[in-house]
């Protein structure tokens, strides 16, 4: 399984939910291999080990691949792509050949692994990415027998990207045995930005557990509001706080409490914006309770009224972070963008337009929580939650979708699934 961090810090939190799917999983031996390994990782389940070497390059070693980048077939093709697409630049120009040096680095790492330990059967890649790419090459030269890839958001789309270029994408598209896309929209996008056969792709959504039991609603008069997000421009937070400036404006009676959880870039900056434009309003307040745990923000909402979780990101894969809101039975407010429709709604909140303005957002903010249908949208959000994107199932699914891929990339190179506990690990090992 390649991640970009996990099991270490920071982000890949989600992976967390789904790694115990794989450990749980018989027929599964499964090694975590990071490109970046710095502090003390996160614990891992019984079953699941870690490999450090896509983590442990030298900069002589990045050097001399980006020497070798630079005389690459790969490189070429990408100089060529933007240059017909005009998008030939010192920027893009110096992306394609960073990334193609890291895709050849990468690769030349999974060979050596292949080859202390056997042919890897399926390079499960969490991000369509240099290293799914890295995979990609990996498999051609014979170390990897079958490569898939999730698609999550800024891995996916190009606006997401400085000068909206997602290098070497479009030449590794359609190469992948199966690419997991996390809606019918992201499966969308991949076909018509980059050409990606359609036989190809899968939907398979991000899931999280069900809570144990729901959070519970302020008491009248009070309204908490929490939202969870990296701090990237992205993640457009100043709408946030400039629709709770408005609202609390609009509803002098009530008692606002925003929460933000979340580091990043940004985060001082957007701190201090707060501190601006809200400090001076009397009936609302805000705290920045910066990173958590991923199981302790779960935990926040079953031990912290809240009662309604805010997202105006600008493009979203999924968003789990609303999905673990909702399974606590916490209404959900988000624009429709990427996968959002298919999980929030106005029966379990407020779904937005596009490019909300501050009205909207703040018309939807007393729409959820001054109305008396309240306990009947925090029902219907965990509602939403149990029956399309309970982890129980999805990642269930998922795990053995993967490891019936494995299982066919065997039969078809022996003519059968090898008995269990080969020294080689040709058991679905991913």
């Amino acid at each position: 399984m390649l991640t970009n961090a996990y099991p270490y810090y920071p982000g890949e939190q989600f992976i967390e939910d789904e790694i115990a799917f794989w450990a749980n999983n018989p027929a599964a031996s499964v090694t975590l291999l990071p490109t970046v390994a710095t502090g003390k990782p996160r614990s891992l389940p019984d079953g699941v080990s870690v490999d450090l070497g896509m983590a442990s390059g030298t900069r002589v070693g990045r050097f001399w691949f980006i020497w070798v980048a630079l005389f690459s077939t790969i490189f070429r093709r990408e100089l060529i792509h933007l240059w017909r697409s005009r998008r030939v630049g010192a920027y893009t120009a110096l992306r394609a050949l960073l990334h193609t040096s890291k895709v050849l680095e990468q690769a030349r790492c999974l060979e050596q692994y292949a080859k202390a330990n056997g042919k890897i059967d399926v390079a499960y890649c969490y991000w369509n990415e240099a290293q799914s790419y890295a995979a990609l090459l990996a498999k051609a030269r014979g170390s990897v027998r079958k490569v898939v890839s999730r698609a999550h958001g800024f891995d996916l789309y190009e606006m997401r990207r400085k000068h909206e270029y997602m290098p070497l994408k479009r030449q590794f598209i359609h190469a992948y045995d199966r690419i997991f896309a996390l809606s019918d929209e992201g499966r969308a996008y991949l076909e018509d930005t980059y050409g990606a056969p359609s036989e190809n792709i899968k939907i398979s959504s991000l899931g999280v557990p069900l809570t144990s039991t729901l959070s519970r609603p302020s008491p009248a008069g009070s309204l908490h509001v929490v939202s969870v997000s990296f701090c990237v421009p992205v993640k457009r937070l100043d709408r946030i706080i400039d629709a709770l400036s408005l609202f609390s404006h609009q509803h002098a009676q009530i008692k606002t409490t925003w929460t933000h959880i979340g580091t990043g870039p940004l985060f001082d900056e957007v701190r201090e914006l707060a501190r601006v434009r809200l400090a001076h309003i009397s009936n609302l307040s805000f705290e920045f309770l910066g990173d958590m745990p991923n199981q302790v923000v779960k935990t926040y909402y079953l031990n912290t009224p809240v009662d309604l979780f805010m997202n105006t990101s600008e493009s979203e894969g999924m968003g789990v972070s609303i999905m673990e809101a909702m399974s606590a039975g916490v209404p959900a407010l988000a624009p429709d963008v990427g996968g959002v429709s298919s999980l929030v709604s106005n029966e379990c909140g407020a779904l937005l337009s596009p490019s909300p303005s501050t009205q909207e957002i703040a018309a939807a903010i007393g729409r959820v929580a001054l109305e008396d249908e309240g306990h009947a949208l925090r029902m219907q959000a965990r509602k939403v939650i149990e029956e399309r994107f309970n982890s129980a199932r999805t990642y269930r699914d998922f795990v053995a979708e993967v490891l019936a891929l494995g299982a066919n990339a065997e039969a078809g190179q022996t003519g059968g699934l090898p008995p269990k506990g080969r020294s080689d690990h040709a058991d679905a090992r991913t």
